[in-house]
């Protein structure tokens, strides 16, 4: 049976999809990542905003359109937070939420709904697909966090750790040029086995690929975080979660950290990591943002110098804490992205331009226009001339801005 895995919004889903993919296809099932023609589609569904929820309901029709004769699978945090929007949609057979999904692969001819607890320990133990290049290891699940905005806690559960030696198995395995190390919240890592991150990092020392990793907070900063980060091969990456760069905001958003203890982060990073890209989340228009709130934050972000932000006008989630509270004017949220957007744009072209002049290790993912693409450590996207292939890594000569990173050339 051909079945076909789509997977809407976070990295943590596109490696359960890939889990999901790995269980199929040792059934015996031909499953393939995509919404591509199939006699089965599983969704793997989002739901951190009503948007993504939505969008998650639209992956049925498109799905309907590709074989009007198919059977659809729901799992998923859309699933979990309302399962009834998914069971009466046409074609749709089964709907599972967030716990156990990868045990789809015995139920996919069931039907009904099937929404699990979700589990208090990681008890995953299937290794999700891998590509050559660039593979995502999952090390964590849930979020103990509670940030104000966010219904992501009620979806995922409790944080819950992966053992280190586990993790450093599916590493060892998946031979991939890359490794990304992803969770809900990875900055909890280990907090609940009695292991920690950097456990996990002198646990990977010796391994070829390259490390990176995923989102993390910046109260977990420290010396011995980033002495571990040394001794792999690790990429001087931090997307370390802001948020705001106001501490009024901050406290409505329950985000347990202030400006000075965010920048005393900054610096122990830049200290150790000279190069290091610092990139961040930044929510505009939250719950009454004041235009003197919103200038703070602007101050901050040059301050940082982020080498990239990822801006998002708030959007009220029912379920949350904030929600209900005072909204921002969406004409002023939009005018307030589009401000913060400016300024993104010149600190990304100011971190770009630190690099002219330099040879960087590239890792080559695609061609495309007569020029090979690929990321430096730092996850600068680099365009070059030159002999290469997909997933090898090469020396590049940065010569000139280029697009959304730089141009260079294969040395």
């Amino acid at each position: 049976m051909k079945v076909a895995v789509f997977t809407l919004g976070c990295k943590t889903n596109l490696y359960e999809s890939g889990q999901i993919i790995a269980a199929l296809n040792a059934a015996g099932h031909q499953a393939v990542h995509g919404l591509v023609p199939a006699d089965v589609f599983v969704l793997n569904t989002c739901a951190v905003t009503g948007e993504a929820e939505r969008k998650s309901r639209q992956a049925v029709q498109r799905a309907r359109k590709l074989n009007p004769n198919c059977k659809v699978v729901i799992v998923g945090c859309a699933a979990e937070k309302n399962a009834r929007q998914f069971a009466e949609i046409e074609n749709v057979t089964f709907v599972k939420g967030v716990a156990n999904k990868t045990a789809i692969v015995d139920e996919i001819e069931k039907r009904g709904v099937d929404v699990e607890q979700l589990p208090s320990v990681f008890a995953e133990s299937i290794f999700s697909a891998q590509e050559r290049t660039r593979a995502f290891v999952k090390i964590q699940d849930g979020c103990n966090n509670f940030c104000s905005y966010c219904i992501v806690p009620y979806l995922r559960g409790r944080s819950r750790s992966r053992l280190v030696a586990d993790v450093v198995r599916e590493v060892r395995q998946a031979h991939s040029a890359e490794t990304v190390l992803i969770g809900i919240d990875i900055s909890q890592f280990g907090k609940d086995t009695g292991e920690s991150l950097p456990e996990l990092f002198r646990a990977l020392k010796g391994t070829d690929t390259r490390i990176r990793l995923g989102s993390l907070e910046a109260r977990v900063i420290t010396d011995e975080l980033l002495e571990s980060l040394a001794e792999v091969n690790f990429c001087p990456h931090f997307h370390l979660s802001l948020q705001s760069g106001c501490d009024a905001v901050l406290a409505r958003m329950n985000r347990k950290y202030t400006t000075a203890q965010y920048y005393d982060a900054v610096c122990k990073i830049r200290k150790a990591f000279p190069t290091a890209a610092i990139t961040t989340d930044v929510i505009v228009g939250f719950c009454g943002e004041t235009d003197d709130e919103f200038a703070e934050t602007c101050s901050f972000v040059n301050k940082v110098k982020f080498a990239d932000i990822h801006v998002f006008p708030y959007s009220p989630r029912e379920g949350t804490a904030a929600f209900g509270l005072q909204d921002t004017d969406s004409a002023l949220k939009t005018q307030r992205a589009e401000a913060l957007g400016q300024i993104k744009q010149q600190l990304k072209r100011s971190f770009t331009n630190g690099f002219l002049g330099t040879t960087q290790q590239v890792l080559t993912e695609r061609k495309r226009g007569g020029l090979w693409e690929g990321y430096t450590k730092e996850y600068l996207r680099v365009h070059f001339d030159g002999a290469s292939s997909v997933g090898e890594v090469v020396n590049v000569q940065i010569k000139e801005p280029f697009e959304d990173g730089a141009k260079g050339v294969k040395l």
